[in-house]
C-alpha cells in the first residue's frame, strides 16, 4: 500500500494536439480533474484532457518541488504519459508515468500500473470506495461522492484479486519477527501480492503485511513495516475494520 506523502502534488494535462483520432476519442472518455490526498499534507490533483498533452507540478509545505510538461496517450488501456524533462522519482519529485483508467460504477479512477494489487487490496479492506475526495488514489473529483455497485473493472488478469468475501485468519508460526504462517490460503481465495492487515494484539499496533507464499490452506506473509513485529495467534483480516 502507498503511503502518503506530506506534500501538496499537482499533475495538469493540458490542452493540446494529439493526431490520433482514436486516442483523441478514448482520452475524451476518461477526461477530467483529478485528486488523491488526505485533504492535510497531501493534496494532490490530475486534470486530464482529449488532446494529450500534461503539464506536472508538485507542490508540498516547503513550496514546488518538481515541474514538467510532455505528452498522454492510450495504449492497450494504459494511459501513459512522457515528461519532456527529466523524470526524478526520489523524494518529494517525480510522477508515475503509467496509469490504468479504473471505471467503477460512474467512478473513474487512474492507478498506477505498479500500485494495481495495492488498490485491490484496499477494496478488499474497505478503504474504496472512499466516502468524499480524500484517499489513496486518483478519482476524479466530479465522481467522488458517486455510489458504486459491483467491484471496479480492473483489467482482467487483475479481477481475480478481488475477494468475494472477508478473510479472518490467525498467525500460527513465526519466521523471524516480520514474517509468519497464517492459517488462510489458496482455498479462501488468497494470492501472493495481496495486503492484508495484522490486527492489534496486546501490545502490539496494527501492521500491513503483505502475502509473500500461498499454499492450499495457508500462507506466509510479511510485514510491509520496518518497524512492524508479529505474533502467534494475532490475527490477520482482509477487512480493515472488522
Amino acid at each position: 500500500m502507498k503511503t502518503l506523502i506530506s506534500s501538496l502534488c499537482i499533475l495538469v494535462i493540458a490542452n493540446g494536439g494529439f493526431a490520433a483520432d482514436t486516442n483523441s476519442a478514448a482520452l475524451k472518455d476518461i477526461a477530467g480533474d483529478y485528486y488523491f490526498g488526505d485533504g492535510l499534507g497531501v493534496n494532490c490533483s490530475f486534470t486530464l484532457s482529449a488532446q494529450g498533452k500534461f503539464a506536472f507540478q508538485w507542490r508540498g509545505c516547503l513550496g514546488t518541488y518538481d515541474k514538467n510538461e510532455g505528452n498522454a496517450s492510450l495504449k492497450d488501456g494504459i494511459l501513459h504519459i512522457t515528461p519532456q524533462k527529466p523524470n526524478v522519482r526520489e523524494g518529494f519529485r517525480g510522477t508515475p508515468t503509467e496509469f490504468y483508467p479504473v471505471r467503477w460504477g460512474t467512478r473513474m479512477y487512474l492507478i498506477p500500473t505498479n500500485e494495481i494489487v495495492e488498490f485491490c487490496s484496499d477494496v478488499n479492506r474497505g478503504s474504496e470506495p472512499r466516502q468524499g475526495s480524500h484517499g489513496q488514489y486518483y478519482i476524479r473529483r466530479s465522481d467522488a461522492d458517486k455510489p458504486v455497485v459491483g467491484k471496479p473493472a480492473v483489467p482482467e488478469q487483475w479481477s481475480e484479486f478481488f475477494l468475494n468475501q472477508p478473510v479472518h485468519g490467525k498467525i500460527t508460526e513465526l519466521i523471524g519477527t516480520q514474517e509468519a504462517w497464517l492459517n488462510k490460503g489458496a482455498t479462501d481465495g488468497l494470492l501472493e501480492g495481496m495486503i492484508l492487515t495484522a490486527k492489534q494484539h496486546g501490545k502490539l499496533m496494527f501492521a500491513q503485511v503483505r502475502v509473500e507464499t500461498v499454499e492450499k490452506n495457508r500462507c506466509r506473509i510479511k510485514c510491509q513495516w520496518k518497524d512492524s513485529v508479529l505474533a502467534v495467534g494475532q490475527t490477520v483480516s482482509s477487512r480493515f475494520h472488522e
